[in-house]
């Protein structure tokens, strides 16, 4: 069932065993998962149906720090999507971001879990193995190819090991047709579903707690129009983003001061993103000539390729994880250059190579969000971002860049030319990618919530949402995102299953 808080009548109170706060791939992801199985869900959105701009207006934050891209109708950003939401990265609608996500599926690579002692703060309580189970189903569900087959093709097999012997590697991912927007995806469902109770325009403004100040037995929402809601539940779980959620776990400080799982002063903090630079070009060589087949971004869906150094030069020159990304540029859209070769693929001549290069961040205290003084519409404090970076992040990108165009061209790939503004942290963008203010530990003196996505210090409230990721190194959050959540939501069924065996 679907409803809008406003059409809940004089109603203030409803109840569910399961409350999820935050409709995009996690909070879609879970909600319907446990509903299939038997539990009542209440599933929280602060947005509708439809873009509203005043809705909208409610992710309003101060930047103290480098800033984001932001709103700008006239941006090369997702010209796919409506001026409204065009270079926006946190959307406040039915379906959350993934409004206007891509549709790019990558897993995390088994490297990316393990601590690098020459990155701080690097690693993850847990391992690739133990979301390797909830990849494979979630390919299998949503209908996505085989990343593990398809990295044993062997023309896949054969390009990989010609660039391993010029200290590069190779990764894949697959990208959607139509990007799963989870509105469509799961629209139906959710109103045909009898445990199911999705209510539109309703802001999680609070969460509260128990005498014990352990347990969170409700969340409080408002609606732009004044409406007011009490939301009881005996789980609780927030899928709102990494901004969203440690601003709801600050806020909530009726009850404890500093907010909730905030006892060491981590919520909010080890704030990271994917800085990124758009505009160089790759003039291809013999071995990107050889296969150009291999390198196409069209038709969708496809499995796309992504370049990197490899690990044991990245370990060697103490750099962190990044990735390069060659999008074809056809003859209709740049004239051939005289003198320089060109490739052929499916889609036609391919003069040059669109470069995208993107980079891993160091994980800071001091890189972080924070409530300010200033407020919203709902009244409650806005947040402050200070998104920073360390030493070792510049001089990591300034080695990258020493070392990967002469290992790009030694290949064959091609020559890069990054033209007058090569990539700086000064002129990269975020890639809308906010990880970490919410880090997976396993002691609460190092992280926020646990290897199972509880947060340190509560019996019954999670986090679902790249807000846990310790680190972020490989590009492409999404679909780790969709793995957690999955495995989260079977967390919760045995847990639950096991209470009702006891009660029984």
């Amino acid at each position: 069932m679907i409803t809008d808080i406003l059409d809940i009548g004089e109603q203030i109170n409803l109840r569910g065993q399961v409350i999820v706060v935050g409709s995009g791939i996690a909070g879609a992801e879970v909600a319907t998962h446990l509903a299939r199985h038997g539990r009542e869900v209440v599933l929280l959105e602060s947005g509708r149906g439809q873009f509203e701009p005043s809705i909208q207006a409610l992710n309003d934050l101060t930047f103290l720090g480098k800033r984001h891209r932001e709103l700008d109708p006239d941006t090369y950003y997702h010209r796919y999507l409506p001026p409204e939401l065009r270079g926006v990265s946190r959307v406040r609608q039915f379906g959350g971001t993934s409004n206007v996500w891509t549709g790019k599926w990558k897993y995390l690579q088994p490297s990316d879990f393990e601590g690098r002692d020459w990155v701080a703060n690097s690693g993850w309580p847990i391992g690739f193995d133990d979301l390797l189970p909830y990849y494979r189903s979630a390919a299998k569900d949503y209908s996505f190819g085989d990343l593990e087959a398809e990295a044993m093709r062997p023309e896949i097999r054969e390009f990989r090991a010609k660039l391993a012997a010029f200290g590069l590697k190779m990764s894949s991912f697959y990208w959607e047709k139509t990007p799963t927007r989870t509105a469509v995806r799961f629209g139906d469902e959710m109103r045909r579903s009898e445990n199911l109770h999705v209510v539109l325009g309703a802001t999680a403004t609070e969460l509260k707690l128990d005498a014990s100040c352990q347990r969170v037995t409700a969340v409080a929402c408002r609606s732009l129009e004044g409406r007011e809601l009490i939301v009881e539940g005996d789980v609780i779980i927030l899928a709102m983003g990494a901004f969203e959620s440690a601003r709801l776990l600050l806020a909530s400080d009726r009850q404890i001061p500093g907010g909730i799982g905030n006892a060491h002063d981590l919520v909010g903090r080890f704030y990271t993103d994917h800085p990124k630079h758009h505009t160089g070009i790759l003039w291809p060589g013999q071995l990107t000539q050889k296969y150009a087949h291999e390198m196409q971004y069209k038709p969708k869906p496809r499995f796309c390729l992504c370049f990197a150094l490899d690990d044991v030069t990245q370990q060697e020159q103490k750099l962190l994880e990044h990735v390069l990304y060659l999008k074809p540029i056809y003859e209709k859209k740049m004239a051939p250059v005289p003198g320089r070769p060109t490739c052929r693929d499916d889609n036609g001549l391919v003069v040059a190579y669109r470069v995208k290069f993107v980079t891993e961040q160091v994980p800071q205290k001091d890189s972080r969000i924070k409530l300010g003084t200033e407020r919203d519409a709902l009244g409650k404090r806005k947040l402050e971002v200070n998104w920073c970076f360390t030493d070792h992040d510049r001089q990591s990108l300034s080695k990258i860049l020493e070392i990967l165009p002469h290992r790009v061209a030694e290949a064959g790939l091609g020559t890069i030319d990054f033209g007058d503004e090569p990539p700086s942290l000064e002129n990269m963008t975020d890639a809308a990618h906010q990880m970490g203010t919410t880090r997976m530990a396993s002691r609460p003196e190092e992280g926020v919530v646990d290897t199972d996505c509880r947060v340190f210090g509560t019996e019954n409230l999670y986090v679902a949402s790249s807000a846990v990721f310790p680190t972020g190194p490989s590009y492409s959050p999404t679909f780790t995102i969709l793995a957690l959540a999955r495995r989260l939501g079977q967390h919760l069924l045995q847990k639950t299953s096991a209470k009702l065996a006891q009660l029984s």
